[in-house]
Protein backbone atom coordinates (compact mmCIF):
# COMPACT_ATOMS: atom_id res chain seq x y z
CA UNK A 1 0.00 0.00 0.00
CA UNK A 2 2.98 2.34 0.47
CA UNK A 3 3.83 2.14 -3.23
CA UNK A 4 0.14 2.31 -4.15
CA UNK A 5 -0.24 5.55 -2.16
CA UNK A 6 2.87 7.03 -3.78
CA UNK A 7 1.47 6.38 -7.27
CA UNK A 8 -2.00 7.73 -6.46
CA UNK A 9 -0.59 10.81 -4.76
CA UNK A 10 1.61 11.58 -7.77
CA UNK A 11 -1.21 10.95 -10.22
CA UNK A 12 -4.05 12.71 -8.39
CA UNK A 13 -2.21 15.27 -6.19
CA UNK A 14 -3.61 13.62 -3.07
CA UNK A 15 -2.00 13.00 0.30
CA UNK A 16 -3.10 9.43 0.92
CA UNK A 17 -1.20 7.24 3.39
CA UNK A 18 -1.61 3.58 4.30
CA UNK A 19 -3.50 4.75 7.40
CA UNK A 20 -6.02 6.52 5.13
CA UNK A 21 -7.50 3.18 4.09
CA UNK A 22 -9.76 2.29 6.99
CA UNK A 23 -11.95 -0.13 5.00
CA UNK A 24 -11.28 -2.89 2.50
CA UNK A 25 -12.95 -0.92 -0.33
CA UNK A 26 -9.93 1.36 -0.76
CA UNK A 27 -11.11 2.64 -4.15
CA UNK A 28 -13.99 4.44 -2.44
CA UNK A 29 -11.63 6.17 -0.01
CA UNK A 30 -9.24 7.11 -2.82
CA UNK A 31 -12.10 8.43 -4.96
CA UNK A 32 -11.24 6.20 -7.90
CA UNK A 33 -12.96 3.35 -9.70
CA UNK A 34 -12.45 -0.23 -8.60
CA UNK A 35 -10.79 -0.88 -11.96
CA UNK A 36 -8.28 1.95 -11.44
CA UNK A 37 -7.62 0.66 -7.94
CA UNK A 38 -6.63 -2.79 -9.20
CA UNK A 39 -4.62 -1.38 -12.13
CA UNK A 40 -2.73 0.86 -9.70
CA UNK A 41 -2.04 -2.08 -7.36
CA UNK A 42 -0.57 -3.94 -10.34
CA UNK A 43 1.49 -0.89 -11.27
CA UNK A 44 2.86 -0.69 -7.73
CA UNK A 45 4.08 -4.29 -8.01
CA UNK A 46 5.80 -3.59 -11.34
CA UNK A 47 8.20 -1.44 -9.29
CA UNK A 48 8.56 -4.13 -6.61
CA UNK A 49 11.98 -2.94 -5.42
CA UNK A 50 10.30 0.15 -3.94
CA UNK A 51 7.79 -1.88 -1.91
CA UNK A 52 8.93 -2.08 1.71
CA UNK A 53 8.10 -5.00 4.00
CA UNK A 54 5.18 -4.33 6.34
CA UNK A 55 7.54 -4.67 9.32
CA UNK A 56 11.27 -4.63 10.03
CA UNK A 57 13.02 -8.01 10.19
CA UNK A 58 10.16 -9.75 8.39
CA UNK A 59 12.52 -12.56 7.30
CA UNK A 60 13.21 -13.56 10.92
CA UNK A 61 9.55 -13.26 11.89
CA UNK A 62 8.40 -15.45 9.00
CA UNK A 63 11.17 -17.97 9.65
CA UNK A 64 9.69 -18.62 13.11
CA UNK A 65 6.58 -20.08 11.46
CA UNK A 66 8.61 -22.83 9.79
CA UNK A 67 8.94 -24.65 13.13
CA UNK A 68 5.20 -25.40 12.94
CA UNK A 69 5.22 -26.95 9.47
CA UNK A 70 4.98 -25.86 5.87
CA UNK A 71 4.46 -22.20 5.08
CA UNK A 72 2.92 -21.25 1.75
CA UNK A 73 2.49 -17.77 0.38
CA UNK A 74 -1.05 -17.56 -1.01
CA UNK A 75 -2.20 -14.56 -2.97
CA UNK A 76 -5.29 -13.45 -4.82
CA UNK A 77 -3.31 -10.86 -6.75
CA UNK A 78 -3.40 -10.35 -10.49
CA UNK A 79 -1.53 -12.86 -12.65
CA UNK A 80 0.35 -9.87 -14.11
CA UNK A 81 2.12 -9.33 -10.79
CA UNK A 82 3.04 -12.88 -9.78
CA UNK A 83 6.62 -12.74 -11.09
CA UNK A 84 7.16 -9.40 -9.33
CA UNK A 85 5.76 -10.72 -6.04
CA UNK A 86 8.04 -13.76 -6.29
CA UNK A 87 11.03 -11.50 -6.97
CA UNK A 88 10.09 -9.41 -3.91
CA UNK A 89 9.94 -12.54 -1.73
CA UNK A 90 13.36 -13.69 -2.99
CA UNK A 91 14.86 -10.22 -2.53
CA UNK A 92 13.68 -10.06 1.09
CA UNK A 93 14.55 -13.75 1.71
CA UNK A 94 11.02 -14.51 2.91
CA UNK A 95 10.99 -18.24 3.73
CA UNK A 96 8.18 -20.29 2.23
CA UNK A 97 7.55 -23.71 0.76
CA UNK A 98 5.19 -22.83 -2.09
CA UNK A 99 3.72 -19.82 -3.83
CA UNK A 100 0.02 -20.27 -4.62
CA UNK A 101 -2.16 -17.89 -6.62
CA UNK A 102 -5.95 -17.94 -6.38
CA UNK A 103 -8.50 -16.07 -8.46
CA UNK A 104 -9.39 -13.81 -5.52
CA UNK A 105 -8.74 -13.32 -1.83
CA UNK A 106 -12.01 -15.04 -0.91
CA UNK A 107 -11.12 -18.04 -3.11
CA UNK A 108 -8.39 -18.85 -0.59
CA UNK A 109 -11.06 -20.36 1.65
CA UNK A 110 -11.30 -23.29 -0.78
CA UNK A 111 -7.70 -24.30 -0.07
CA UNK A 112 -6.96 -27.04 2.46
CA UNK A 113 -4.78 -25.31 5.05
CA UNK A 114 -4.72 -25.75 8.81
CA UNK A 115 -4.27 -22.03 9.39
CA UNK A 116 -4.66 -18.88 7.31
CA UNK A 117 -2.80 -15.66 8.10
CA UNK A 118 -4.22 -12.76 6.09
CA UNK A 119 -5.28 -9.12 6.26
CA UNK A 120 -8.73 -9.76 4.77
CA UNK A 121 -11.54 -9.61 7.32
CA UNK A 122 -13.83 -11.03 4.61
CA UNK A 123 -11.66 -14.15 4.30
CA UNK A 124 -11.62 -14.52 8.08
CA UNK A 125 -15.42 -14.27 8.17
CA UNK A 126 -15.65 -17.11 5.64
CA UNK A 127 -13.25 -19.21 7.72
CA UNK A 128 -15.20 -18.48 10.92
CA UNK A 129 -18.42 -19.65 9.29
CA UNK A 130 -17.03 -23.18 9.06
CA UNK A 131 -16.77 -25.45 12.07
CA UNK A 132 -13.05 -26.20 12.02
CA UNK A 133 -11.15 -23.48 10.18
CA UNK A 134 -8.66 -21.17 11.94
CA UNK A 135 -7.20 -17.85 10.98
CA UNK A 136 -5.02 -15.03 12.19
CA UNK A 137 -6.11 -11.61 11.02
CA UNK A 138 -3.02 -9.44 10.55
CA UNK A 139 -4.32 -6.07 11.66
CA UNK A 140 -3.96 -3.24 9.20
CA UNK A 141 -5.89 0.05 8.97
CA UNK A 142 -8.55 -1.49 6.66
CA UNK A 143 -9.46 -4.32 9.07
CA UNK A 144 -8.71 -2.85 12.48
CA UNK A 145 -12.37 -2.78 13.48
CA UNK A 146 -13.26 -6.27 12.29
CA UNK A 147 -15.54 -8.00 14.77
CA UNK A 148 -14.33 -10.88 16.90
CA UNK A 149 -15.06 -14.19 15.21
CA UNK A 150 -14.89 -17.83 16.31
CA UNK A 151 -11.43 -19.41 15.78
CA UNK A 152 -10.05 -16.14 14.36
CA UNK A 153 -7.23 -14.51 16.30
CA UNK A 154 -5.92 -10.99 15.75
CA UNK A 155 -2.26 -9.96 15.54
CA UNK A 156 -1.08 -6.36 15.55
CA UNK A 157 2.46 -7.42 14.64
CA UNK A 158 4.20 -10.45 13.15
CA UNK A 159 5.93 -11.00 16.51
CA UNK A 160 2.58 -12.20 17.91
CA UNK A 161 1.90 -14.76 15.18
CA UNK A 162 4.13 -17.68 16.35
CA UNK A 163 2.55 -17.64 19.82
CA UNK A 164 -0.95 -17.48 18.31
CA UNK A 165 -0.03 -20.34 15.98
CA UNK A 166 1.07 -22.42 18.96
CA UNK A 167 -2.26 -21.70 20.71
CA UNK A 168 -4.18 -22.74 17.61
CA UNK A 169 -2.24 -26.00 17.31
CA UNK A 170 -2.92 -26.77 20.95
CA UNK A 171 -6.61 -25.96 20.58
CA UNK A 172 -7.04 -27.83 17.29
CA UNK A 173 -4.90 -30.88 18.04
CA UNK A 174 -4.88 -30.87 21.84
CA UNK A 175 -1.12 -30.79 22.15
CA UNK A 176 1.88 -28.49 21.98
CA UNK A 177 3.72 -30.30 19.21
CA UNK A 178 6.20 -28.68 16.89
CA UNK A 179 4.45 -29.87 13.73
CA UNK A 180 0.79 -30.16 12.93
CA UNK A 181 -0.50 -33.37 11.33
Amino acid sequence: MVAFCRILNERHSTKLRVESFVRWSAWEIAGITKDEFFRTLDEAWFDWKRIPPTEDDLFEKMAQLKKFGEVDIVTGRSMNTVSYARAWLRHHSIPHDSFVRTESTNAKVNLDYDLFIDDSADLMSLLASSLDRYGILYLRPWNRYAPNMPRIFKAKQWDEIPELTQKIIQRKYGRLGTHSP
